[in-house]
């Protein structure tokens, strides 16, 4: 029977669950199934379940970051 995935070996698997990503996120996996829904991340239906892959959600985050360093010019 294979081992249980942990956080830590979730950076090694090409997918992610919603549940890894969501601890990934420190959010609830209803949230991130509520941005799912409104097509904001992309995602993979595989059955009843979502997957995510860890560059889809790395660009996700980046476009989706305010206050970046770098627009920061005073």
């Amino acid at each position: 029977m294979p081992e249980k995935t942990t956080h830590g070996d979730a950076a090694k698997e090409p997918f992610v669950t919603a549940e890894e990503l969501a601890d990934y996120l420190k959010v609830t996996p209803r949230t991130v199934l509520r941005i799912v829904e409104r097509k904001e991340l992309p995602a993979i239906r595989v059955g009843r379940q979502w997957r995510f892959r860890r560059e889809w959600v790395d660009e996700w985050l980046s476009k989706n970051t305010v206050n970046k360093s770098e627009e920061h010019t005073a």
